[in-house]
């Protein structure tokens, strides 16, 4: 069988979210379809360019012929990591891809059922349905009661007070969106490979849906399902000859938990920020949520040092200060729930870092196309730690992070360009190869900072002019085709424009052996 001399990348522009078909090619003759990913994020969408009319593309191009009858047919689902905007294609009430044939669904060992720190980390998850949804939840009604009842007419600055508090609702509902509701599991525990398991790891009830849809419904049977762990190499595959691929990430070690950069000059990224400390705020989440209530709250008194709230406004000392009517504005009883932000923000950094990262080469070609899911520093470094044994013309050699890196012609960018999900010294920096192109799923007015645009700026110098974003108006694909960038020989700017297409449903660029 003839060697896959070109694959097409199809990168969709139905909004915020990730769905790429890959088809791999032999001359014209289609080998092998692969789908990574297929989401939109909440309450999110491109008017002209609707999910289901996606799924519909992707039925075109993928299907064959069986018992006489055309089957939308993929020879491999990836699913990166559980977000909504990697999976929502997959919510079971949708259907959208039920009349599927699937050979093979690959996933992160995350997700595998059998896995003893898989079971670990998901157990955790699935106690995440509780205290941020109560947090959230607690924030905006105390704001609504206190809107009614007259509270910010009467102090000092008060409609600025109801605008912050209300920017800061909208802001904490986006980041939410990602995962629907929220639970905090109660401990943090260490396993045997140094992982922990924070209380702010996170899942989301539609997402699971979305995940066990795709493990019970689409894959023909359980061993149809495939969970990788770092360090693999897969070659000679069936319908890909010519083709290798290396399984970068999760990492299975303490790597796990680093989803925030370095400090000062030992930053790996191009911005650096300090981590928050959930230390504490889930337990009192949980407490105030009536969830959980067997273990330590972590509260340094007994219940005797203690009094509750109802029977503190029946207090005369308390009646008469604290709970007095003119000195409301003095009340802090909930101002510590302002730290569910952060939670929310940390939430979300780790389950990106559970992105299952591939890269695959096109081996006659040394060409590799890079696909980290959403991965975050952590995910990023520990590919560094992995060699990777190939046959070359009949001796063994050894292949590293930096050689993967080296060989990038195609980079789907993670985490949509964000700040901390592309890594600088051991990453971008050693992407050199003069074909390097990068695709940005992406749409504007998201996220404040994503895209992150030192981070875009330096894409564009790496790949000489050749990066383009998917549904982001502020960055139209389109006009990056009017003009030659600078850096490019006429030649290589020949070349890229004969190999991309860009309609208004996809951006598609083909790699060519």
């Amino acid at each position: 069988m003839a060697n896959i001399d070109s694959i097409k990348i199809r990168m969709y522009r139905h909004g915020f979210g990730d769905c790429f078909l890959l088809r791999f090619f032999s001359g014209k003759t289609l080998k092998f379809k692969m789908l990574i990913d297929c989401g939109l994020k909440h309450n999110d969408s491109v008017k002209e360019v609707p999910l289901a009319d996606v799924v519909k593309d992707i039925i075109k191009e993928v299907s064959i012929k069986k018992d006489g009858k055309s089957v939308p047919h993929l020879d491999v689902l990836v699913i990166t990591h559980e977000h909504w905007d990697h999976v929502s294609a997959f919510k079971p009430e949708r259907k959208l891809f039920d009349q599927f044939d699937v050979d093979k669904i690959w996933m992160a060992w995350t997700e595998n059922p059998k896995d003893e720190e898989a079971k670990i980390i998901n157990a955790h998850l699935k106690k995440s349905i509780t205290a941020l949804a109560f947090a959230a939840n607690k924030i905006s009604s105390n704001t609504e009661k206190k809107e009614k009842a007259g509270f910010f007419k009467n102090v000092y600055k008060g409609n600025e007070m109801l605008t912050v508090r209300k920017d800061y609702q909208f802001a904490l509902n986006s980041v939410t969106e990602f995962y629907g509701p929220l639970n905090i599991a109660k401990n943090v525990k260490t396993s045997p490979s140094g992982i922990q398991f924070k209380k702010n790891f996170k899942i989301s009830i539609e997402t699971q849906k979305a995940l066990d849809h795709v493990k019970s419904k689409l894959a023909k049977n359980k061993s149809g399902i495939e969970y990788f762990l770092p360090g693999k190499l897969m070659e000679k595959l069936d319908g890909l000859p010519g083709i290798r691929i290396y399984v970068l990430g999760p990492p299975k070690n303490e790597k796990l938990n680093k989803d925030t950069p370095s400090a000062g000059k030992n930053k790996e990224v191009y911005f650096g920020e300090t981590n928050t400390s959930m230390m504490g705020f889930v337990r009192g989440i949980l407490k105030m949520a009536g969830a959980d209530q067997g273990f330590d709250d972590g509260n340094p008194f007994t219940n005797v040092q203690n009094i509750k709230k109802v029977d503190a406004e029946k207090h005369p000392y308390y009646k008469g200060t604290y709970f007095k009517s003119d000195e409301a504005w003095r009340t802090i009883e909930d101002d510590w729930l302002d730290i569910t932000g952060a939670l929310a923000l940390q939430m979300d950094n780790d389950t990106n870092n559970t992105s299952l990262a591939l890269a695959i080469e096109m081996i006659d070609q040394e060409k590799i196309l890079l696909f980290p899911g959403d991965a975050q520093v952590g995910n990023w470094l520990s590919w560094h730690d992995h060699t990777w044994k190939v046959t070359k013309n009949g001796k063994t050699e050894s292949v590293n992070a930096e050689n993967i890196l080296n060989k990038t012609v195609f980079y789907k960018a993670g985490h949509h360009a964000s700040h901390n999900a592309t890594l600088k010294t051991k990453g971008l920096e050693m992407m050199n190869h003069p074909d390097l192109v990068t695709f940005v799923p992406e749409k504007e007015d998201q996220y404040n900072g994503i895209p992150f645009e030192p981070l875009l700026t330096r894409l564009d110098e790496r790949c000489k002019g050749r990066v383009l974003v998917s549904a982001d108006k502020n960055f139209k694909a389109e006009t990056r085709l009017k003009n030659k960038p600078a850096g490019l020989s006429a030649k290589e700017w020949k070349h890229f424009k004969d190999n991309i297409e860009i309609n208004q449903l996809f951006i598609e660029y083909t790699i060519i052996g």
